[in-house]
């Protein structure tokens, strides 16, 4: 297998200044399992709310698989305009409280999962990485009309604070590369805890301001960084007004709602009203499936190829 190291280029000056802070690294990243945008709006909001600098960035021409993931032109003025495209950065950054984190953004790879992972491993080696978070947006039968359910789960019992303690049995989904990464560093000692985000499944692709809010706030406590919620929870109003218009100019959207917001407050007092592990499965399978045919239609994220 080749070097993984080969798979990014760093920043030694940025390395440099990381030595024996041993910091937390977050993943955020853009794909399957990032229902309601959440990564994206968390890791936009860290970058408008603290200060940071890229110190690596993947090589996501080995990293993605086009005829999948195609990217979008803009035709402009008579002419075909490449746009910027995203990318797989490793940023250095500091909370307002002066405390120095890790995040990994971008799009998910596609390819070389585990040659990635190693690559990733070098790095948490390297940075004395103390702990590992990624966070996953699933898509679940619950209404924006109410709080968003936010729970974790890790090796480590000590890190886990709102765990998913109304399912039992076996749970069976696809991995997005987050997950994988998550049980390879934690099947290698590794300290790892994943957030899982409840967000309702009929907003698909579009940005859901109120899961993120909760993501953040959890990542807030969870690893004990200032984070600089505020400016991200005074939007959430605002989005939750124009889903409402949404649903409500939707055949059929306000009963859809009404039936969900039931099944909701039964379950805040009947916790048996979950899904089970089978429909939850069922669940994100059919996010997947959505997320692959918005790849071969161009939609969604073509544009971070």
């Amino acid at each position: 297998m080749s070097d993984p190291r080969s798979l990014y280029q760093s920043s030694q000056d940025g390395w440099d200044d990381l030595r024996g802070k041993r910091p937390v690294l977050l993943v955020l990243l853009d794909g399957a399992g990032s229902a309601g945008r959440v990564q994206h709006l968390v890791a936009t909001h860290l970058g408008e709310h603290c200060t940071g600098r890229p110190i690596a960035r993947f090589d996501l021409d080995r990293l993605t698989q086009y005829a999948d993931r195609r990217p979008v032109l803009e035709f402009e003025d008579g002419m075909l305009v490449r746009p910027r495209t995203a990318e797989l950065i490793l940023w250095a950054m500091t909370d307002a409280a002066g405390e120095t984190f890790l995040v990994l953004a971008g799009p998910e790879p596609m390819l070389l999962w585990d040659r990635v992972v190693a690559a990733i491993t070098d790095i948490i080696t390297t940075l004395q990485v103390r702990l590992v978070v990624n966070v996953t947006a699933v898509p679940m039968r619950v209404p924006h009309t109410r709080p968003t359910q936010v729970f974790t789960h890790s090796a480590d019992p000590e890190l886990v604070l709102q765990p998913w303690d109304a399912f039992s049995g076996s749970l069976t989904v696809a991995a997005t590369f987050g997950t994988y990464l998550e049980v390879v560093l934690a099947e290698n000692g590794r300290r790892t805890l994943g957030i899982d985000v409840c967000v309702p499944y009929y907003l698909g692709k579009a940005e859901h301001l109120g899961s993120a809010a909760a993501a953040l706030e959890v990542l807030q406590s969870s690893c004990g960084l200032n984070l600089v919620p505020a400016p991200l929870e005074d939007r959430v109003a605002l989005n939750r007004a124009e889903i409402d218009a949404q649903v409500a100019a939707t055949e059929n959207g306000p009963q859809v709602l009404a039936i969900l917001e039931s099944g909701y407050d039964e379950f805040r007092t009947l916790v048996g009203e979950l899904p089970s592990a089978d429909e939850l499965g069922e669940e994100f399978e059919r996010f997947l499936a959505e997320h692959d045919r918005g790849r071969d239609t161009g939609d969604g994220d073509a544009e971070e190829g």
